[in-house]
């Protein structure tokens, strides 16, 4: 009877397990990013867009939000974040403003 009682409960933690890596159990989060301004290039500047920083979000996912990929390396995002921002990526905070740096395709690499 123990090792029934056992066998049921391996195939139950298989099944959950099975089921969270295919399916999963939390709900996705919505993105509801949306663009709040647009300012045009200043001089020696790279144009930009500001989003508010929902939770989950990273600057390379609002850099490919705002560019529709990640058309430069993420060394020159990290970069051209801090330059606009004067803060690090990853000190970026829920509700907060930050400046999102937009590229063309002719500077794509």
């Amino acid at each position: 009877m123990k090792k029934l009682l056992m066998g049921i409960l391996f195939l139950l933690i298989l099944h959950t397990t099975y089921y969270d890596l295919t399916t999963g159990t939390l709900p996705q989060p919505s993105v509801e990013s949306e663009a709040v301004e647009v300012s045009a290039p200043q001089q020696g500047s790279a144009p930009y867009v500001v989003y508010p920083v929902n939770a989950g979000d990273t600057v390379l996912s609002l850099v490919e939000e705002a560019n529709g990929s990640v058309p430069v390396s993420i060394e020159t995002i990290v970069h051209d974040f801090e330059t606009l921002n004067q803060i690090h990526p990853t000190q970026i905070q829920i509700g907060k403003e930050y400046k999102i740096p937009t590229y063309s395709n002719t500077s794509a690499q």
